[in-house]
C-alpha cells in the first residue's frame, strides 16, 4: 500500500478519472454516522457515571458503536460512489481498516469522559477521533481493487482531516456546553452533538473522496480474497445495525434501570429522612435481633442507637412481645401482611410505657425479616384509664359504681352457673337510715363527707376478691364471693351494722347514723340476671326498714311474694280511688246511758275485682306509704257527706253524726279545708254532723299552725275528736288549748278492762281528764254487756264496739235509725 500517492503536476495533463456519488445512498450513510454518534454519546455518559468493572464494559460497547458506525458509514458511501470500471474490495484490508475506527471510538470516549474537568482533553479527544476517522478512511480506500491507480490531492487531503477535527470538537463541545449555557435539555444537546459528529465523519469522507483521482492501469490482477461492493456493504450494514440496535436497547434498558435506581435511592433517602425525623419508632429485626433502628426507637426505649443494634427482642421489649413475634411464622402469614398489637414495655430508665406495634413480614437480601413500627400510646392508655375510672367508679367515695358492679355481678352469676360444686355467695344492700334528715340538718357537704366515711368503713370488711359499690345516694352494695356459711354471712352483717353505727366525727361534729341491710344468697337457678339479685336485695332492705331499721333481713321467697302482692295492690288501689271503687262502712256509736244512736264511725273498705276483701290495715298502710292516703281521706269526707245528705232526707228529725278518720297527710293537704267547705254547702250538712277523728301525733305536730287549722274547721261546722287517746304521747300542757269536743278511749284498754287493773286505772284517768276539760268520752272496743255497763258507770258518754254492731254498709246502717230494729240488732249481736 502506498499512502502518499499525491497528484503531481506531471499527472495533471494526463486523463484523470473522477468518481461520482449517488445522493440518496449518501444521505443514508450520513444518517448512519449520526446514529452511531447518537448511540456513542449516551454510552460515554454511562461510562462516566458508572463505577467498577461495568464501567469498562460501557467503554468497550461505545468503542464498538463508534468504530462500527464510522466503518459502516464509509463503506455505505462507497456503495454510492460510481466509477467507470468495476471495483472490488480486499477483505483483509477492509477488516484492518476497522481497527483505527475502534481505537478512535475508545480513545475519544476515554478522553471525553474527563473533558468536563479539562478542556485540553476535549481537543485531544477531537484530534483522536479525527485521526481515527481519517486513518479508517484512507486504509479502507486501499482495500479497493480496480484497473486503475488512485491518487490524492494534497490540499483536500489535509482539509478532510482538519474538517473532521473541527466538527468533532464542535460536536463534543456542544454536548457539554449547551445544557449549561442554554435552557436545552441534555437529550436535545445529545441530539445536536450527534448530528455534528455525524457531519464530522461524513464531511471528512466526502472531502477525502473529492481529493481522490484515478488513472487507468491495466496490469496483472492482484491475488487474494476479494468481495464486490454490494456484498461488502450488506455485511457491514447488517453487523453494524445489529451492534447499534443491541447497544441502543442496552442504553434504553440501562436508562430505565438508572431511573429506577435513582428513584430507589431517592425513595431510600426520603425513607431515611422520614425514619430519622418521625416520632414513630421504625426498626427491622432478623431472627429475633434488631438490625436497624431509627432515633425515635432510641428516644422511646431510652437505649442508644448503637446499643439497640443486635439487641434481642426480649431484651428490648420483654418476653411477652418476643413470644408473640416468634409465633407469627407459624401462622398462615403472607409476605407484606401486617400484624397489629399493643404491649407494655419497660424502658432502660425503668419507666412503663405502652407501645402500639405494626409488624410486616418482608425479605431483605432473600432472607426473611420483619419491618416494624411502634407508636407510644402511653398518654392514650392513661386517658382510657381515666375515662374507665370515670365510667366505672364513684367519684365521691372511690368505690365501684353501679355499672361496674352490675358487670361483675353478671360475670359472677355466669361463673356460679358453670360450677358443679356448691359455692355460697351473698349480696348485701345497705341504706343509711334518715340520711335525708342529716343532709337537711348539717348540709350536703357534711353529708358527702359522711358517705365517704361510710365507704371507708365498708371497705374494711371486704377482701380483694369482693366487690363494693355505691349505687347512688346513700345506698351501698357488696358482693361477697365464696362465703363459708350462711351463719358466717350473718356474723358479717351484724358486725358491719355495728361498725357503721358507731359515731362519726366530721368537721368537729359528732354524727350518728344507723344502717338497714338486705341480704340475698345468690341462687343460679333463680337469679338469672343482676336485676333479679338487686330486686331481691331491695325487697329484703324494705323489710328491714319496716321492722324498725338498724337491722338486716335475709331475703326469702315468701317475702318476695308479699312485696309483689303489695305492688299489685298499690296499682289496683290507685285505680280504685280514681274510679270510686272504695266503700264506706258505718259502725254505730251509742249513748252510754240511754243506748240510743248518737252517730256512726265511717270506715273505708275495699273489695278487689276478683272478690277479695282487702284488710283496711293492709291497704291503708299501703296508701300511706305511697302517698295516696290524702286522696283516700278526701274521698272519705265527700262520701260521708253524701250519706249524711241522704239520711237527712229520709230521717229529717234524727240527731246524729258521722265521724271520719283523718291521716296526717290528709290533714296537711291544701285541698282538705276547701273540700269540707264545699261538701257542707253542696250536701247541706248541719253543724256537728261531721266529726273528724285525729290522732294525738297530728294534733301535737305544730301547735300554732294546728290551732289555726282546727279553728277554721270548727268555723265550717266540724267537730274534732282525739282518736286512740292514751296510745300516743299527748302533752297535757297543750291539751287544754286544743278545740276538741271528745276523746276516744282506745279499744286495747277496754278489752282488758275486766282482767287488768292497769287498764281500769288508765280508763278512769282518761275519763277524769276529759271531764275536767269538759270533753265527751267515746269508748271503743265494747264487746260485752258488762263492759258497757262498767264504762257507763265510770262516766263514758258514748260507746262503740261489736256489742252494738259491726261496721256495715249503708243499707244495713239504715236500720239503726228505727228503735225497734235497733234493739233487735243489738240483741242479735249480743
Amino acid at each position: 500500500m502506498d499512502f502518499w500517492r499525491i497528484v503531481s503536476p506531471g499527472l495533471q495533463d494526463e486523463s484523470l478519472i473522477i468518481g461520482h456519488h449517488h445522493h440518496l445512498i449518501c444521505f443514508a450513510a450520513i444518517a448512519l454516522a449520526v446514529l452511531a454518534a447518537a448511540v456513542t454519546l449516551p454510552v460515554s455518559d454511562r461510562f462516566n457515571s458508572t463505577k467498577g468493572p461495568l464501567r469498562y464494559l460501557w467503554l468497550l460497547s461505545g468503542s464498538l458503536a463508534m468504530g462500527s458506525g464510522i466503518w459502516a458509514m464509509h463503506f455505505t458511501s462507497m456503495l454510492a460512489y460510481r466509477l467507470p470500471f468495476p471495483v472490488q474490495y480486499d477483505v483483509t484490508i477492509t477488516l484492518l481498516s476497522m481497527i483505527p475506527a475502534l481505537l478512535a471510538g475508545y480513545s475519544s470516549i476515554l478522553l471525553f469522559a474527563s473533558a468536563r474537568e479539562c478542556r485540553r482533553r476535549l481537543h485531544l479527544a477531537s484530534l483522536m477521533l479525527a485521526s481515527g476517522i481519517a486513518a479508517m478512511h484512507y486504509i479502507g480506500m486501499e482495500a479497493i481493487t480496480a484497473p486503475a491507480k488512485m491518487f490524492y490531492s494534497l490540499e483536500l487531503f489535509f482539509l478532510s482531516i482538519g474538517t473532521a477535527y473541527l466538527l468533532s470538537w464542535v460536536g463534543l463541545c456542544s454536548r457539554i456546553s449547551l445544557p449549561k449555557q442554554t435552557h436545552l435539555s441534555p437529550a436535545i444537546a445529545t441530539l445536536i452533538g450527534s448530528a455534528i459528529l455525524g457531519l464530522a465523519v461524513s464531511a471528512m469522507h466526502f472531502i477525502a473522496m473529492e481529493s481522490t483521482y484515478y488513472i487507468a492501469d491495466v496490469s496483472e490482477p492482484k491475488t487474494g480474497l476479494f468481495i464486490d461492493p454490494a456484498g461488502l456493504v450488506s455485511g457491514i450494514l447488517a453487523v453494524t445495525f445489529l451492534l447499534l440496535s443491541m447497544l441502543s436497547i442496552g442504553i434504553l434498558v440501562d436508562r430505565h434501570l438508572a431511573r429506577m435506581a435513582i428513584s430507589l435511592r431517592s425513595s431510600e433517602a426520603r425513607f431515611q429522612r422520614l425514619a430519622e425525623t418521625t416520632q414513630a419508632a421504625i426498626f427491622t429485626f432478623v431472627n429475633g435481633r434488631i438490625t436497624y433502628a431509627n432515633p425515635a426507637l432510641s428516644q422511646i426505649t431510652d437505649h442508644s442507637i448503637n446499643s439497640l443494634l443486635n439487641m434481642t427482642l426480649e431484651e428490648l421489649f420483654g418476653e411477652k412481645f418476643s413470644r408473640y413475634v416468634s409465633q407469627i411464622p407459624w401462622t398462615e402469614t403472607r409476605i407484606g401482611q401486617p400484624f397489629y398489637e399493643q404491649f407494655q414495655i419497660t424502658t432502660a430508665a425503668g419507666q412503663k410505657r405502652w407501645l402500639y406495634f405494626s409488624l410486616t413480614l418482608a425479605e431483605f437480601d432473600q432472607q426473611p425479616a420483619v419491618l416494624a413500627s411502634a407508636c407510644d400510646i402511653s398518654d392514650q392508655k392513661l386517658a382510657e384509664f381515666k375515662m374507665r375510672n370515670l365510667a366505672y367508679s364513684d367519684q365521691l367515695t372511690g368505690l365501684a359504681n353501679r355499672a361496674l358492679f352490675m358487670d361483675r355481678l353478671e360475670h359472677h352469676l355466669k361463673l356460679l352457673g358453670r360450677r358443679s360444686n356448691e359455692t355460697l355467695s351473698i349480696v348485701m344492700l345497705l341504706d343509711l337510715d334518715n340520711f335525708k334528715l342529716i343532709n337537711d340538718t348539717y348540709g350536703h357537704l357534711l353529708g358527702d363527707q359522711l358517705l365517704s366515711a361510710v365507704a371507708r368503713r365498708v371497705s374494711e370488711f371486704a377482701r380483694k376478691s369482693d366487690t363494693l359499690a355505691r349505687l347512688g345516694g346513700d345506698e351501698f352494695v357488696m358482693l361477697f364471693e365464696k362465703v363459708e356459711s350462711l351463719h358466717y354471712a350473718g356474723r358479717i352483717a351484724d358486725r358491719l351494722i355495728e361498725h357503721l353505727s358507731e359515731p362519726y366525727l366530721l368537721n368537729d361534729k359528732k354524727v350518728e347514723v344507723k344502717v338497714s341491710m338486705g341480704v340475698v344468697v345468690l341462687d343460679p337457678g333463680n337469679h338469672l340476671t343482676q336485676d333479679q339479685v338487686l330486686h331481691d336485695a331491695d325487697v329484703a332492705l324494705y323489710r328491714a326498714k319496716r321492722q324498725g331499721r338498724a337491722c338486716w333481713v335475709l331475703f326469702d321467697q315468701q317475702m318476695d311474694a308479699m312485696i309483689k302482692r303489695g305492688r299489685q295492690l298499690q296499682a289496683e288501689l290507685k285505680t280504685a280511688i280514681v274510679e270510686n271503687k272504695l266503700e264506706l262502712y258505718y259502725q254505730p256509736i251509742m249513748d252510754a246511758g240511754e243506748r240510743q244512736l248518737c252517730g256512726f264511725e265511717s270506715l273505708a273498705r275495699w273489695r278487689r275485682d276478683n272478690g277479695e276483701w282487702v284488710s283496711p290495715i293492709e291497704f291503708i298502710a299501703l296508701a300511706e306509704e305511697n302517698g295516696m292516703i290524702a286522696d283516700v281521706g278526701l274521698w272519705g269526707i265527700e262520701t260521708a257527706c253524701q250519706q249524711i245528705a241522704r239520711w237527712n232526707e229520709t230521717h229529717p228529725g234524727v240527731e246524729y253524726y258521722v265521724s271520719v278518720n283523718i291521716a296526717s297527710d290528709s290533714f296537711g293537704d291544701e285541698r282538705f279545708a276547701r273540700c269540707i267547705s264545699e261538701c257542707f254547702q253542696r250536701y247541706g250538712v248541719r253543724r256537728g254532723q261531721l266529726k273528724l277523728e285525729l290522732t294525738e301525733r297530728i294534733l301535737l305536730g305544730d301547735t300554732d299552725n294546728m290551732l289555726d287549722k282546727l279553728h277554721k274547721l270548727i268555723e265550717l261546722g266540724c267537730e274534732v275528736m282525739i282518736d286512740d287517746f292514751g296510745t300516743g304521747y299527748s302533752s297535757l300542757s297543750y291539751l287544754h288549748l286544743l278545740p276538741v269536743g271528745a276523746m276516744k278511749i282506745d279499744r286495747s284498754f277496754v278489752l282488758n278492762l275486766d282482767q287488768s287493773e292497769s287498764s281500769l286505772s288508765v280508763v278512769k284517768t282518761i275519763i277524769a281528764l276529759a271531764r275536767s276539760l269538759d270533753l265527751g268520752i267515746v269508748a271503743e272496743g265494747v264487746e260485752t254487756e258488762r263492759q258497757a255497763e262498767q264504762l257507763a258507770i265510770l262516766g263514758a258518754t258514748e260507746l262503740q264496739g261489736y256489742f252494738f254492731g259491726r261496721p256495715v254498709p249503708e243499707s244495713e246502717a239504715e236500720h239503726y235509725f228505727v228503735p225497734e230494729e235497733k234493739v233487735e240488732i243489738i240483741n242479735q249481736r249480743g
